[in-house]
């Protein structure tokens, strides 16, 4: 069974990385948290609480992973409590599941996966070990 513990993050697709951080942080108020130039498309991230925000730049014309839950597009991604026991959960119930290496992302911190809901909207499970 998938315990989740929180809400870590909901992330969304910007244009222009200057134009968007001077909206949430000179705007909204919220603190940069980490810039990503080592992430191939470039974003902040944002503090809102004990939660982030995620900005990741897109281009017009960035392909979109047909078919497969997208780790750069929109999504939330959800704090669990035992990773390996959500993968099996996830693995048993026949849901597709794209770890990091599948996506050619190299994970800093934590661990995380990211899985289709029933509409096609990508969901980020992780946790720290």
């Amino acid at each position: 069974m998938i315990k989740p513990r929180s809400v870590n993050h909901t992330a969304f697709r910007i244009a222009d990385p200057e134009k968007t951080r001077k909206f949430y942080e000179g705007v909204l108020g919220l603190k940069v948290l980490t810039f990503r130039p080592n992430f191939p498309q470039g974003g902040f991230w944002f503090g809102a609480g004990e939660n982030q925000i995620h900005v990741i730049q897109s281009k017009p014309g960035d392909v979109i992973r047909d078919g497969e839950p997208d780790p750069v597009g929109p999504h939330i991604a959800l704090e669990i409590e035992d990773f390996d026991e959500a993968l099996r959960t996830l693995r048993e119930n026949g849901v597709h599941v794209v770890m990091p290496e599948d996506a050619g992302i190299k994970v800093t911190a934590g661990r995380q996966m990211w899985v289709h809901d029933p509409d096609g909207n990508t969901i980020e499970l992780r946790a720290d070990k």
